[in-house]
């Protein structure tokens, strides 16, 4: 797809890129304003090689397998250690634990960092040779373009590798403070400290650099040098209240998809964490606090390798009645879906730098929906939720006031609930729009963003 001569913009991912709303909003802002868009991201299990997206190409390039002579030894759970459906307990496990147990499990630790430093190393380095081998595969398939976008940090080399063979301007949008997130967070302190050096470089070598909100861009700035433009993702703004009634969007009442799917008695109220599903995201917190709240049933609506893993951890708990684990759907209904509940929780854990400064897209979708929210009181969402009174904080370790900000809601009275709705969908229209951040996007993508501090 050439798109008739229009400039090119590529969006290269690190993974299959199937749930990337994200994205997708970008995509459709530069299509409508006539860039011609590809993306090129990893194969997976039934997904074509290529296909046209409804007016994008997408290319799917199979990671290449790693040199036989160079072993791959397991490392660590990603998760921590943290199963689904298990709470981590106050205080931590070793205080409840005997002298005998410690020094059993130092001397495990001590055996684990023998096998594990060593082992870091190989995948260190075979990542390396993966990852370079990959760059060329998609350097092969990639068309022309003039804009690289890098979806995150593991893609930003090969993008900078492209435009110098290429052409073209490198644009990072770095989604997360890359350093402080996932498996990077648990790499040793020296490999995380070579890691932020090798981003800094290469975000300085970037034509431009995006992230996802106010909390991140400052951190970004301290240690990148450089100033990244800000585009949260949100979807578009919520219709206008019709006339006489500032706390509704001119829309039919409120939608019971959950009680038409599951299905519920007309008067249950419905609590929803919707998205990945994963550890440290605050879903087993909430399967603690359901327990809670007798009178509600929660419902948790995502994707994600763990998600048989959770509905089973769902099925043993002492109120499994109540609890429902279901697949996410697509993202043009999501919004349908979300407005369907009387609650949106995100209990968001505080492990890590990015998690604590977090503004997740389940917060956003929650805005627009109209729906009163539960979040971790934890800079990135509180800011948010007291700026626009759309809900209440919670600490998200503490399963019990999880339950009480959920009933804090829940109980409301007509008036209070009205107004967190109005709250919610005002501040929707006002900031937290696409409409608004596309103007951005637009803008550094075209060139026209200071990048250097």
């Amino acid at each position: 797809m050439t798109g008739g001569g229009a400039p090119r913009v590529v969006l290269l991912f690190g993974n299959t890129a199937e749930h990337n709303s994200r994205a997708a909003r970008m995509t459709r802002t530069l299509l409508d304003a006539g860039f011609a868009v590809t993306w090129v991201a990893r194969a997976g299990p039934g997904l074509p090689a290529h296909e046209d997206a409804g007016g994008f190409d997408v290319i799917r390039v199979p990671l290449p397998r790693g040199p036989r002579w160079l072993p791959a030894p397991r490392l660590p759970d990603s998760s921590g250690g943290r199963s689904a459906g298990r709470s981590a307990a106050p205080g931590g496990a070793a205080m409840r634990r005997g002298l005998g147990r410690i020094v059993v499990d130092a001397s495990r630790g001590f055996a684990r960092m023998a096998v594990d430093g060593p082992g870091r190393l190989l995948q260190g380095l075979r990542y390396q040779l993966v990852a370079r081998r990959w760059a060329a595969a998609v350097e092969r398939v990639a068309p022309p373009a003039a804009v690289w976008q890098a979806d995150g940090l593991v893609t930003l080399p090969v993008c900078l590798r492209l435009r110098d063979r290429r052409g073209g301007r490198v644009v990072y949008d770095s989604l997360e403070i890359h350093v402080e997130s996932g498996a990077f967070a648990r790499l040793p302190r020296v490999w995380r400290w070579l890691l932020a050096r090798r981003e800094r470089a290469w975000a300085r070598s970037a034509d431009a650099v995006i992230t996802v909100s106010r909390p991140y861009a400052d951190v970004l700035a301290r240690r990148l040098g450089v100033s990244p433009a800000i585009v949260m993702n949100c979807p578009p703004a919520p219709p206008s209240p019709a006339p006489g009634e500032p706390g509704r969007a001119d829309a039919p009442p409120q939608p019971r998809r959950f009680h038409e799917l599951l299905p519920l008695e007309p008067g249950v109220l419905v609590v929803l964490y919707h998205g990945y599903l994963f550890p440290h995201r605050g879903i087993e917190g909430l399967f603690d606090a359901i327990g809670l709240v007798p009178d509600a049933h929660l419902v948790v609506m995502g994707f994600g390798p763990r998600f048989e893993e959770y509905r089973a951890a769902a099925a043993r708990l002492p109120c499994a009645d109540r609890v429902h684990v279901v697949p996410g759907v697509p993202p043009e209904d999501l919004l349908e879906w979300v407005s369907s509940a009387d609650v949106a929780a995100m209990p968001i854990e505080g492990n890590t730098l990015n998690h604590r400064l977090t503004t997740p897209n389940k917060l956003f979708e929650a805005l627009a929906s109209g729906v009163p929210i539960v979040a971790s009181d934890l800079p990135g969402m509180a800011g948010i939720l007291r700026e626009t009174g759309a809900g209440v904080t919670c600490r998200p370790d503490d399963p019990a006031d999880l339950a009480r900000a959920i009933r804090v809601v829940l109980d409301a009275p007509e008036d209070a609930r009205a107004a967190w709705q109005a709250n919610a969908l005002a501040a929707a229209r006002r900031t937290y729009n696409w409409e608004r951040q596309a103007e951005t996007y637009l803008g550094t993508v075209s060139g026209r963003a200071d990048r250097t501090l």
